[in-house]
């Protein structure tokens, strides 16, 4: 059920609610005032018949004046009077005025209660009888009917225009939230680029600005991770090239060698030349200690921590930049005990490091890259790369849209184990200054020295 239709109902609820309440204690009230109307109503009648009396019994009148006074409550509103006789019957009865409204009978029963009924025996002097006096609530119950009717019509009319003024103002209110319901829809779907107008309500325009900044963001980062993963793609390429490369210029040569070699042993034993064969064999020996040390360099390449460690690991990519820029000096610093760095961690510090080292060779211009990992007492392990080379440009990182790349995948590798990575400009103001530092509480433990005796 729609929002808006729960809510009406509800103020529907509420109103009808109190209109009955409101109806129960005015009927209480009503009965009340009749009851109390028609008391004061019957008071004054018998004072009116004994008055009457001792004005008969004083002119010593016949039977008429009980007649004539009998006649004088005709169209009285409340009050009925007759005069009987001693055997009870009817002589004379006033006409009482009749209601205005026609009344509901269930109304007459809820307001109408004992009316009331006086019985005055008439005294000796010219006449006998009794005069009864009864009280009827007719005309009583009908003004308060036609009051309380109009009322209910007023308070009717009250609550039909109020649920009409609250149904608009909750539509026009809750108009703004449909859109926003729609464009969450959109989201689920993966459409990030519907925009929520800002209209309604202050909390609502507040929840269009928070949807609108979210959308952007969802496209930010949509964007980025497409560039991430055309990035991922195009290394997993360089990559597969590089093996390729790799096993046909290096590996494949020797394995042909390796084939030469061996047809040419066939050839010397067929002709009886056997003292040239330990020659060939040698060769072939050679051959494959040059593979496996290609082998070797490939999946150390592929799985540096696991083939050889993280230090060392590292002073290889040292070794790798330096043969390549014997120009820039290296200083390689690490003071942390690897046994008690996870292999998690060990392949972030070594990625930010690659990462770092790659950006401030190609790009900064340096003349000397430090490398340093060590303990840090608030985090756990901290890791900087640190140049001398031309800094931050003014217009961002150096590089352009590769290195932008670069340091988006070492701050989300860097996240996702919960570290924090800033860049700063260097210490001396020359070049840039990458820090990393990642949780590793067990590496601050001291190591385990026994129980002492």
């Amino acid at each position: 059920m729609p929002l808006r239709v729960r809510l009406i109902i509800s103020v529907g609820l509420v109103l009808l609610v109190s209109l009955v309440c409101g109806g129960v204690l005015v009927g209480w009230h009503a009965g009340k005032s009749v009851q109390t109307e028609l008391r004061a109503a019957l008071h004054v009648a018998q004072e009116t018949v004994r008055n009457g009396l001792d004005e008969l019994i004083r002119t010593d009148d016949d039977a008429d004046q009980l007649r004539h006074l009998v006649a004088t409550f005709n169209g009285n509103r409340h009050v009925r009077a007759a005069l009987l006789d001693d055997g009870n019957h009817p002589i004379a009865t006033s006409e009482l005025l009749g209601p205005i409204q026609t009344v509901p009978g269930w109304f007459r029963h809820l307001i109408g209660g004992d009316p009331g009924l006086v019985r005055i025996p008439v005294g000796p002097a010219g006449a006998s009888g009794i005069i009864v006096l009864q009280a009827d609530p007719a005309n009583e119950i009908s003004e308060i009917w036609a009051a309380s009717r109009d009322a209910a019509l007023i308070l009717a009319g009250f609550a039909l225009l109020s649920i009409s003024l609250v149904y608009a103002m909750v539509g026009g209110a809750l108009r703004p939230l449909e859109n926003l319901s729609d464009a969450f829809e959109r989201v689920s779907r993966g459409d990030y680029n519907r925009v929520v107008p800002k209209h309604g309500p202050p909390e609502v325009i507040r929840l269009a600005d928070g949807f609108n900044f979210m959308t952007r963001q969802l496209i930010s980062v949509a964007a980025q991770n497409r560039r991430l993963t055309e990035r991922l793609l195009t290394l997993q390429a360089e990559e597969r090239a590089d093996l390729a490369r790799d096993l046909h210029d290096e590996v494949g040569p020797l394995l042909f060698a390796v084939d030469m070699t061996a047809a040419t042993i066939e050839r010397l034993a067929r002709f009886d030349r056997a003292p040239e064969i330990p020659t060939q064999v040698q060769s072939i020996h050679d051959a494959i200690g040059r593979m496996q040390r290609h082998v070797r360099a490939i999946l150390e390449r592929l799985c540096p921590l696991q083939a050889m460690g993280l230090e060392v690991a590292i002073n290889r990519l040292v070794a790798f930049w330096r043969s390549r820029r014997p120009d820039i000096e290296f200083v390689v610093t690490v003071s942390v005990e690897e046994d008690r760095i996870d292999d998690d961690l060990k392949e972030t510090v070594y990625r930010v490091i690659q990462e770092g080292m790659s950006n401030a060779i190609r790009h900064g211009e340096p003349a000397r890259v430090d490398i340093a990992i060590e303990h840090d007492e608030t985090s756990g392990i901290r890791v900087e790369v640190r140049d001398d080379g031309i800094g931050m440009p003014p217009d961002g990182i150096a590089g352009g849209a590769a290195a932008q790349l670069g340091l988006i995948g070492m701050r989300e590798r860097v996240m996702a184990m919960t570290g924090s990575l800033t860049i700063q400009p260097g210490y001396t103001g020359k070049g840039l200054v990458l820090v990393a530092r990642l949780p590793c509480v067990s590496s601050l433990q001291p190591p385990d020295r026994g129980t002492p005796e």
